[in-house]
């Protein structure tokens, strides 16, 4: 197995394993994991399509297509707890599905020396992290798990029992 079958098998688990949990806050998309407030379904949900276009910014070197959604779910956003000017939950779900299927397929398209390739546009001092198309891919991967942590989180506030998988 390569490296491009493992990042394909992780990006995909990663999804399926956080997508359940966002459809099931469908209901308490607001909900903060802390008395103090915390990252919500909704501002997650918006954040990872957010980040999925500038993963793809940083690869391929086009413009994030959701740029306009930067201020609201962008790094360094901060949730409102209302979700006051945010999109609709529904609307924000159904374009990461689309988008993380759209990645997924092109992902599933690409070789070992693809994944080699030089990535633009990295944030100043992240070089580390995103130096490398594989190394894109493999933080968006583990970026995904972290939310998935807080979705958990959320849960939990809402009373919901904790999910073996």
């Amino acid at each position: 197995m390569d490296s491009r079958e493992i990042l394909v098998i992780a990006n995909r688990q990663c999804a399926d394993l956080t997508l359940p949990m966002l459809e099931d806050l469908a209901t308490a998309p607001h909900l903060s994991p802390l008395s103090s407030g915390g990252n919500h379904a909704h501002w997650i949900a918006g954040h990872l399509l957010t980040s999925e276009g500038q993963f793809h910014s940083m690869m391929q070197g086009i413009a994030n297509p959701v740029e306009d959604l930067k201020p609201l779910f962008g790094a360094g956003s901060v949730p409102a707890p209302d979700g006051q000017g945010y999109p609709e939950y529904q609307e924000l779900l159904a374009k990461l599905k689309a988008a993380h299927e759209a990645t997924m397929t092109w992902l599933e398209g690409l070789t070992e020396c693809d994944l080699d390739q030089a990535s633009r546009m990295i944030p100043p001092g992240m070089e580390s992290f995103f130096g490398t198309w594989r190394q894109v891919l493999l933080v968006r991967s583990m970026h995904w798990m972290t939310h998935r942590g807080q979705l958990a989180d959320c849960r939990k506030a809402a009373g919901r029992a904790p999910l073996m998988m």
